[in-house]
């Protein structure tokens, strides 16, 4: 049922409502659901000029939607390509979109059909990503570029990047990626505004930080996009665990296990229980499932045990959100940081 005071509705000639406001005009373009019954009291309705800089601001970056996209003679830094590096370009750009964005059945599309709950949409916009091909079609570098916006009657939206950079070496491989948000309140008129991302997490070089990866966090971008922090906003929206995943989602990061981006873009160390004896053994005799789910079936067969893995990423959100299960739990840290780049190749996959 719609917020809006009588005197902001005009009437059609048939007598039906027309809406007139930014807010009705942008309510009826993008989907906003009311802010519900059990919270609404405590959030602004929003000014006309709020609604006004949110409706344009997002008309205007729509038009960019990643998803629909089309190819062209020009690489994402505007420059003409000649038709053999086209290909290359387009075909791994088309990769990595299927892997990410796409609306049905992959990547954020499949995931957000999961994570949200009460049919409630993760609306968001992914942008077209800058990426640099070492060969063929393997990626040397990608910088990924999104908007969340508040699926309720709120004028506030989230820009997100994430940044990714790897080469292998003889003996090595160097990796260094980020991710970062900036929060947007239309309150404000942002394209003045001065652009201070704040980090979420990184691992450059063998060295990670999750300073604000913190349940603080989680609460303050959740208050952002839904109007509130309790458990009845977490009823109808998602878990705090899976707004995470959303979020990582969003800026490209969309494996189950949270180990690599598209296109085989490793995001660095993951602890592989089975590959200790010892651990294995003591997760087994634990009756640990080995899938990391509290409620999945213990092991029978030792020789068949294959305990899941974990990635500092995916057990960074588990432990903020008090989720860690059987395995992860045991997790085990990355050894005292080594000299940058000292990791194998198959450290950082995981083998």
């Amino acid at each position: 049922m719609s917020n809006t005071p009588p005197e902001k509705k005009r009437k059609s000639l048939d007598g039906t409502a027309i809406s007139s406001s930014w807010r009705e005009k942008s309510i009826d373009k993008f989907n906003l659901q009311p802010v519900p019954d059990k919270w609404k009291d405590s959030v602004s309705v929003g000014s006309e000029d709020a609604w006004k800089r949110y409706y344009n601001y997002r008309v205007d970056k729509e038009k960019d939607d990643a998803r629909n996209i089309s190819f062209s003679n020009y690489n994402s830094d505007g420059d003409s390509i000649d038709d053999y590096e086209m290909k290359n370009h387009d075909d791994v750009l088309q990769s990595l979109m299927w892997s990410w964005a796409d609306s049905s059945f992959n990547g954020m599309g499949e995931m957000t059909k999961k994570l949200m709950l009460n049919e409630l949409e993760w609306q968001w916009t992914p942008l077209k990503p800058k990426l640099e091909l070492e060969e063929e079609d393997k990626i040397r570098s990608v910088d990924y570029y999104s908007y969340v916006w508040s699926p309720y009657a709120i004028p506030h939206a989230i820009k997100l990047t994430h940044s990714w950079y790897g080469q292998a070496k003889y003996y090595s491989y160097d990796m260094a990626t980020d991710w970062n948000y900036f929060l947007l309140d239309f309150e404000e008129d942002v394209e003045q505004l001065k652009w201070k991302y704040t980090e979420i997490c990184s691992n450059n070089y063998d060295v990670i930080k999750t300073k604000n990866l913190t349940k603080a966090t989680c609460n303050k971008i959740r208050k952002h996009l839904y109007g509130a922090n309790n458990k009845e906003v977490k009823k109808v929206t998602c878990s705090d665990t899976n707004l995470w995943i959303l979020l990582f989602g969003s800026m490209g990061s969309t494996d189950d296990n949270l180990m690599e981006d598209a296109k085989d873009c490793s995001l660095g160390y993951s602890w592989c229980p089975w590959k200790d004896e010892k651990m294995k053994q003591m997760l087994f005799d634990a009756k640990a499932p080995a899938n990391d789910d509290p409620n999945g079936d213990p092991p029978t067969d030792l020789n068949r045990y294959n305990p899941r893995w974990c990635s500092w990423l995916r057990h960074r959100i588990l432990e903020v959100t008090d989720s860690l299960g059987p395995i992860s739990k045991h997790y085990q840290p990355p050894p005292e940081k080594r000299a940058a780049g000292s990791y194998s190749e198959d450290e950082y996959n995981g083998y």
